[in-house]
């Protein structure tokens, strides 16, 4: 049984379990990373233009975190070199960023165009077409030297020339598939900075013509921050937004809440409103972000409750169980009750059968988390209905795989074990232990 239940776990984490991917911020690496052949040759280009006293310049996130950018941004099915760099020596350092856009002529990196970037840092670069427009466009997210002010910018680049055709500020923006269409549009999460600027979210559409039109959807919290914004498609096609914002509501402290969009080409509408809810039902502590926790297309939101039995106890001694909230029909309702260990980088989805029936133990004396039968006396036996154990030893793991526990997963030098116990009607199968476990970053 035990080499038919490692069988089954192995074959299903191979479909079920999804990798972590790392971020890399550049501007803190101690030393400039080595140039290809082909950014060498642009890097000497721009120096023929610039002189030799300069130093690259690299985006912090997204799709393009290297100071050199290859793509073809004229639509001429040629590539083009956009170089982000300042010069030494300058001194007001702090507004010295500038563009150089590089075309390969016969061969030959030649620079064609330089002109001042509209910020201090490089936040992100994306680039893509918008809207109902065919043209390509780069699209920048800058910032000034003491972050205090984000903007982004849109350039559109023909015949050696970078023409600035949008400038907004921003505390998060996006290129994302906001409606049906071919092409994504550019949405803005705006801070409310000022008694006049309220928080807002708002969608760019560009047109055939090169007009860009807004649609703006203000938030009655005044928030100064963003955390994520992410998409959800209904079986109707339409897409929703999910846009977590910080906020300092949540027991006191930094947390998260999310606000539900909804645009349709014409207009874009808060859907929690819409229904009578406030983003105020989905208040928890920061880090806990909204994701589509069951892989079927739509979001979930994870809001957090005492388990069963911990309602009396000090704050200090509670145990939280993560509910994850989703948007159908007009509703907002838990779809999903899970324990969710942040920490460990690990939770674990409830049965449905455990639902009211089940509580959670952590037991010192194993240092095992536990999963208990509980009819609400605390005093009353409360039978073990699965046991988690996260080893760091490979004797301690080797003690625990003998005693009947089974090895779920492994994260560097993390292993996580579990031992489901037979308690009738509550009882959990090898399958859907692999279901139930999810591990995230």
């Amino acid at each position: 049984m035990k080499k038919q239940f490692f069988s089954l776990c192995s074959v299903l984490l191979a479909f079920f379990l999804s990798g972590c991917s790392i971020g890399v911020n550049v501007d803190n690496m101690l030393t400039p990373p080595k140039l290809s052949g082909q950014q060498e040759q642009i890097y000497q280009a721009l120096k023929d233009t610039t002189g030799s006293a300069i130093s690259l310049k690299y985006p912090k996130s997204g799709s393009y975190l290297s100071a050199f950018i290859v793509s073809d941004i004229d639509g001429d099915g040629l590539d083009e070199a956009i170089v982000f760099y300042e010069k030494n020596g300058v001194a007001n350092a702090g507004s010295g960023l500038r563009i150089n856009v590089l075309d390969s002529i016969d061969g030959v990196w030649k620079s064609v165009c330089d002109r001042s970037a509209e910020g201090s840092e490089i936040e992100k670069v994306v680039i893509s077409r918008l809207g109902d427009n065919d043209r390509m466009n780069l699209i920048v997210g800058y910032s000034t030297a003491n972050q205090s002010e984000k903007f982004v910018s849109v350039y559109s680049y023909e015949d050696g020339y970078l023409d600035l055709t949008f400038l907004e500020n921003y505390a998060l923006f996006d290129v994302g598939m906001t409606r049906k269409s071919e092409n994504p549009d550019l949405v803005l999460l705006t801070p409310a900075s000022t008694a006049e600027q309220q928080a807002s979210a708002a969608v760019y559409q560009l047109d055939a013509e090169g007009k860009y039109h807004e649609y703006r959807c203000g938030f009655k919290d005044s928030y100064t921050d963003y955390s994520q914004l992410i998409y959800g498609s209904q079986k109707d096609g339409s897409i929703m937004l999910y846009v977590d914002a910080a906020t300092g509501t949540a027991a006191g402290t930094a947390g998260l809440q999310t606000e539900i969009l909804s645009f349709d080409g014409e207009r874009l509408v808060n859907l929690l409103e819409q229904i009578g809810r406030s983003s105020k039902d989905t208040v928890r502590r920061a880090g806990l972000y909204s994701r589509d926790i069951d892989a079927d297309g739509v979001p979930e939101i994870p809001v957090q409750k005492v388990f069963h039995g911990y309602e009396e106890r000090a704050e200090a001694e509670q145990i939280l169980r993560t509910d994850w909230l989703m948007m159908k029909n007009d509703l907002l309702y838990a779809e999903h009750s899970s324990y969710y260990s942040t920490g460990s980088g690990y939770l674990f989805m409830m049965p449905d059968a455990w639902q009211g029936n089940v509580t959670v133990v952590n037991d010192a004396s194993s240092g095992e988390l536990q999963f208990c039968m509980y009819t609400g006396d605390w005093n009353a036996e409360m039978p073990v209905v699965l046991r988690i154990y996260i080893s760091e030893d490979e004797a301690d793991t080797n003690e625990h795989l003998a005693a009947g526990f089974h090895l779920m997963h492994t994260k560097g030098t993390a292993e996580y074990l579990v031992r489901a116990e037979d308690v009738e009607e509550l009882g959990i199968s090898a399958a859907e232990l692999v279901m139930c476990f999810k591990f995230v970053s």
